[in-house]
């Protein structure tokens, strides 16, 4: 089954005023923006869990600065690490993980664009609620970030958004166009998405979270991927660095449409 997930670009820069801040050699942090997301994959047979989480880093580019990797520590003490000649190829298995770790570095003008992605793991548990360390190794020093994945202010995790999937039609019964697809919201979400793909065919959007509809629209007629997600985000800075947390829920179905 499609997992748009590896390719959702959904807000994700947050505020955390219990973030730590740390003693740097120098500051090359400019930007983190740090998500996990829950996809309910709804096969066969039943609900299928699987935990995603995304990192995406902004570091100084210029000519005494020259970041060569990147790291992330997760409050279980798993660690990911990008290094400066990664190209962000999917479908690779960590062997020391088992589960798809997505790397990739790309430079943007006078700054470097960083990604880490740890794709379908089975237990939320190897990344955590908690502290988060991302490190920046130029070579001859390192910045380091401390920030807090949780509810700004207290030690309350940020909590996932409810997302029971499509309230209307019957997605496990062949659809007829066209087609209105309706949903229940979470009283939470700050952001709501929809994906559907079939044969190089798309259509997606996103919406304000009290939206619960999308439609009616025609589509062509076969088996098509449906995603739902529904997101939280904070937002805020520290240390001069500017960034966000985020989790979203993400519901994930095949559909036939006649």
């Amino acid at each position: 089954m499609l997992k748009q997930i590896k390719f959702w670009t959904v807000l994700l820069l947050f505020l955390i005023p219990a973030c730590l801040g740390v003693k740097k050699d120098m500051a090359v942090i400019t930007a983190i923006d740090l998500g996990a997301t829950n996809t309910k994959l709804d096969v066969e047979g039943g609900i299928v869990d699987e935990y995603d989480l995304r990192l995406s880093v902004r570091t100084k580019e210029d000519a005494g600065v020259q970041v060569q990797s990147l790291t992330l520590t997760t409050p279980s003490g798993a660690s990911f690490t990008a290094e400066r000649d990664d190209k962000a190829a999917i479908d690779q298995k960590d062997p020391e993980y088992g589960i798809e770790v997505i790397r990739g570095f790309e430079k943007d003008g006078n700054e470097g664009v960083w990604m880490l992605a740890a794709i379908a793991n089975k237990e939320y548990e190897l990344f955590g609620d908690g502290l988060y360390t991302i490190t920046a190794d130029y070579g001859n020093g390192k910045d380091l970030v401390e920030l807090w994945y949780g509810e700004p202010g207290s030690d309350d995790p940020l909590p996932f958004p409810q997302n029971k999937g499509f309230a209307e039609p019957d997605v496990s019964k062949t659809m007829t166009n066209p087609v209105t697809f309706t949903w229940e919201t979470d009283s939470i979400a700050q952001n709501i998405s929809v994906y559907f793909a079939s044969e190089g065919k798309e259509r997606s959007d996103s919406f304000p979270a009290t939206a619960t509809s999308f439609g009616p629209f025609d589509y062509a007629p076969g088996l098509w991927e449906l995603e739902l997600a529904i997101f939280v985000e904070r937002k805020g800075i520290i240390d001069g660095v500017s960034f966000t947390i985020s989790k979203g829920t993400v519901y994930s179905a095949e559909g036939l449409i006649k």
